[in-house]
């Protein structure tokens, strides 16, 4: 991902949910990275509440991947 970029949630939910769409993005060539608030010491978050982030210019390629894999 292109610092200096906007960048947008994609997928919301489970730590292990949005690894493997993390995964399944990187072979569609789409960059993106895992925000998860447990553990970067905000506590009033749940445990398996974690954020798929891409830059915008990808975000409608990547909800389109997301909606053809949970189908």
């Amino acid at each position: 991902m292109t610092e200096g970029k906007e960048s947008v949630c994609v997928y919301r939910g489970s730590l292990i949910d949005v690894n493997y769409y993390k995964e399944r993005l990187e072979e569609m060539d789409i960059p993106s990275f895992v925000k998860d608030d447990f553990y970067d010491g905000f506590r009033e978050v749940l445990p398996d509440s974690a954020e798929l982030i891409v830059d915008a210019e990808n975000a409608d390629k990547a909800i389109e991947g997301i909606q053809k894999l949970k189908e």
